[in-house]
């Protein structure tokens, strides 16, 4: 357990997402992007990759015909994911949940708490219940649309009130180990404003915490999609008004221990809630994403023919090499400080000499450049006295040496990062702190002493 509750640090664990299958609207049945045999490929190769890091997967799609299918329900494994060795469909999710732990992953669930389809086994009681958000006339109230059906939001209060919330999760915790994994991903985790009878958005709230606060304490953290800052003025337009500009305390704070996507924070909050606390994702607004990086996705590099022909690996190392290592070495070096500029970028001042620049997308540590948009030369946090180095272009690059990690002088072994594991690439020696690489494009090395 982290220092603030959670099972895992989001600081130092990569937080991803593959989305396996989702519901054929005209045809019935399921639409298949990834069986459970071609993840586990997925997890090995991505392994490879990431030299290693502590990894979480999040299966999207793995329930039913597929993602966003028979919600609230979640009590069957799409049969057209499954091994044709296995007896059962959740025989092979629980093989693939095993089998992931050999290459530094954790696989569990993308699942939803919030919406709620009337073709849903579980309609009728929830209806009987009246944990569904209604209308003034009472009426069950379809806020949005997916898979061509009608979707409705769950009433928490009701739910929790009529232990419908209580027997769902313990069903699934009956299935798949989540107490053990400890942690899952809730989708699209919003409040909605109740007219019939009225439950407005705070009282809703509270009983969303309700519902963190009883994951928590059988030890499963919640990551989730957005930062949540619903208020009153919701209960008109649902969901789109918490995705707005408006802003609301944060209610889900030490709850919910990673977002998929960082929306409408201020500066002040960046700086003052550590990724340990309130971290994972991407920020939403560029501004912020070039100099404060997050957790790369992987969902949409692991999609079609991305997938099948392998096209996702070298964008892939790209973003692991350009956006999630930055993330992980900047943690380390507290925030001190954001600044605007006129033309819409940020700087932000850290620790030890640490300078990030939105303009050019640059890294700085006390006046020595590691990375901008085209490179990157920076310490691999998780291994020792190890250094990975990247460049979109061909050709030599010269490229500084943390001193105080690395000396300004001597030899490093030089190993090129691939899908299927470190390659040998020879040997480069430093001087005054520098090593000069060759390039071919899109290539990524491991330098060590």
């Amino acid at each position: 357990m982290t220092e603030h509750g959670y099972t895992f640090d989001y600081s130092k664990t990569m937080m991803m997402k593959l989305f396996l299958s989702s519901p054929n609207v005209r045809e019935g049945g399921s639409c298949v992007n990834c069986t459970f045999e071609r993840a586990l490929e997925v997890i090995r190769q991505t392994d490879a990759l990431t030299l290693g890091v502590p990894k979480i997967i999040y299966l999207v799609g793995w329930q039913y015909d597929g993602h966003d299918d028979k919600y609230p329900a979640f009590f069957e494994v799409n049969p057209a994911l499954a091994r044709d060795c296995d007896e059962t469909p959740l025989d092979s999710l629980l093989w693939l949940i095993e089998e992931a732990k050999k290459y530094h992953t954790t696989v569990s669930l993308h699942i939803n708490f919030s919406d709620i389809y009337d073709d849903s086994p579980l309609w009728d009681d929830y209806v009987a219940a009246g944990a569904v958000i209604r209308d003034k006339e009472g009426k069950p109230d379809p806020i949005e649309q997916y898979n061509g059906k009608p979707c409705y939001k769950v009433s928490f209060k009701e739910e929790w009130e009529s232990g419908l919330f209580a027997a769902r999760w313990n069903r699934l915790c009956s299935m798949i180990p989540l107490r053990d994994i400890g942690t899952v991903h809730v989708d699209n985790f919003l409040c909605c404003y109740n007219n019939c009878p009225e439950i407005d958005i705070a009282e809703m709230q509270d009983y969303r915490d309700i519902i963190l606060d009883h994951l928590r304490s059988e030890g499963v953290d919640v990551t989730s999609e957005f930062t949540y800052r619903e208020g009153p003025a919701g209960r008109d337009t649902y969901s789109h008004f918490c995705m707005g500009t408006t802003m609301y305390p944060i209610r889900c704070l030490g709850r919910i221990g990673a977002l998929w996507w960082f929306d409408n924070l201020k500066d002040e909050e960046y700086l003052a809630y550590h990724p340990s606390y309130f971290g994972g994702g991407l920020p939403h607004d560029a501004a912020f994403a070039d100099v404060f990086y997050g957790n790369i996705h992987g969902e949409e590099l692991w999609l079609g023919e991305k997938l099948t022909s392998g096209a996702w690996v070298s964008d892939y190392l790209r973003q692991f090499c350009m956006i999630q290592l930055p993330y992980f070495w900047l943690v380390g070096h507290k925030r001190l400080s954001v600044v605007n500029h006129a033309d819409g970028t940020k700087t932000v001042y850290c620790a030890d000499g640490v300078v990030c620049r939105g303009a050019d997308k640059s890294i700085a540590q006390n006046g020595i450049t590691y990375k901008n948009d085209r490179f990157v030369s920076l310490p691999v946090p998780w291994m020792e006295d190890a250094y990975l180095v990247y460049a979109d272009d061909a050709g030599e690059r010269v490229l500084n040496l943390p001193h105080a990690l690395h000396g300004a002088n001597g030899g490093y072994r030089m190993q090129r990062i691939t899908a299927e594991g470190l390659c040998d690439a020879g040997a480069v020696t430093a001087a005054d702190g520098r090593v000069t690489v060759s390039f071919v494009g899109g290539d990524a090395y491991l330098l060590r002493r």
